[in-house]
């Protein structure tokens, strides 16, 4: 059951020691955000576990209370982390030197302890003060994440989720294979222009069309092919060799150029279509000089490339790196990839 964006899902203790940290800092700050909040022992009777996994994948923001320690609120502010970056943290102030190690490095919102009943007015004066002041930054906080103009609120699951996504690693790394899934969420992770390396492209155009047609995309995408000439009879037969083991005859050269080249119609119509699709464009570039390697280049600072293979010309389910230009260890290989990505581009030939 998906739940309405301007509900804000709140991981808390229910004891009554914590009900003024609900009452004057929690609901307060929703409401200024311009949302409405909802505790799980608010909701109705029924399976408290499916609601509460509904609550946490649903909501579009959540806030987790972490006073007190309790097992639950951790427990189900590990599940808030393993969905995603949504989890605004917070704690009372005298818990914030049992803040556990796992979140230590993390961003923890404060806010003041309640005044006893004899405390002092000047006591209360300066909770009164304290509270609008944590209100103030929770608010704007929450407002931040739902109208989508603040960076996500990293967690250690997802830190640790980015380190190995071929899309976001700040080190450069080895994987078994770049898979369906990292290919299709790379139009949503480039920032602006994306240089694709390949010797048709239809594949990726396919994705790419699906994409555009999606209208997902709200800030502007370049997306360049750069294909193999078909006017590259050399290059070809190298390709065709690798591709079944042998040389293959002069006679079925032209026949499978041809077959490649329809192939490469269907990428070239992918991108005309892109005239009609928001914030999205496109051009094709034809190259001579088989490179043996196919690549995605996103935003000149990564690059993912995979090699071809004999027997199967897509590298796409064989290994793969992923090379970050600011990685001092792998500095020569992106500079070398680079230039040979710049060399390709060069080299058109095919009007």
């Amino acid at each position: 059951m998906n739940r309405p964006k301007s509900t804000v899902f709140v991981i808390m203790p229910f004891a009554d020691e914590y009900s003024a940290s609900f009452r004057d800092v929690i609901q307060p700050a929703v409401e200024r955000a311009g949302m409405w909040c909802v505790r799980a022992d608010q909701d109705p009777q029924g399976d408290i576990l499916r609601m509460m996994f509904e609550r946490i994948f649903d909501s579009p923001v959540l806030i987790a209370d972490i006073s007190g320690a309790n097992p639950n609120v951790f427990y189900e502010l590990g599940v808030s982390h393993c969905v995603g970056e949504k989890t605004v943290t917070i704690s009372r102030e005298d818990f914030m030197d049992h803040v556990p190690f796992d979140l230590g490095t993390y961003r923890v919102l404060v806010y003041p302890k309640p005044p006893g009943e004899s405390d002092d007015e000047e006591r209360k004066a300066d909770y009164s003060a304290r509270v609008d002041e944590a209100v103030d930054k929770l608010a704007e906080e929450l407002a931040k994440l739902v109208q989508g103009d603040s960076a996500r609120i990293p967690n250690p699951v997802q830190t640790f989720l980015h380190s190995r996504s071929p899309l976001t690693c700040v080190e450069s790394r080895h994987l078994e294979e770049l898979g369906g899934r990292w290919e299709e969420e790379l139009l949503g992770h480039t920032e602006e222009e994306l240089v694709y390396v390949s010797l048709a492209g239809s594949h990726f155009a396919g994705m790419l069309s699906a994409y555009a047609d999606s209208g997902r995309r709200e800030t502007p995408l370049h997306v360049k092919f750069l294909l193999l000439d078909p006017e590259d009879r050399e290059g070809w037969s190298f390709v065709y060799r690798l591709r079944g083991g042998h040389p293959v005859a002069e006679s079925e050269v032209e026949k499978l150029i041809a077959q490649d080249r329809v192939m490469q119609e269907r990428t070239e119509q992918v991108i005309a279509r892109l005239e009609r699709a928001a914030n999205i464009s496109g051009e094709v570039e034809y190259y001579r000089g088989v490179p043996l390697f196919w690549a995605y280049w996103m935003d000149r600072n990564r690059i993912i490339v995979g090699h071809l293979a004999a027997g199967r010309l897509s590298a796409r389910y064989l290994p793969v790196s992923v090379i970050v230009k600011d990685d001092p260890r792998t500095s020569v290989l992106y500079t070398y990839y680079k230039s040979a990505i710049d060399a390709l581009a060069e080299r058109r030939t095919y009007e």
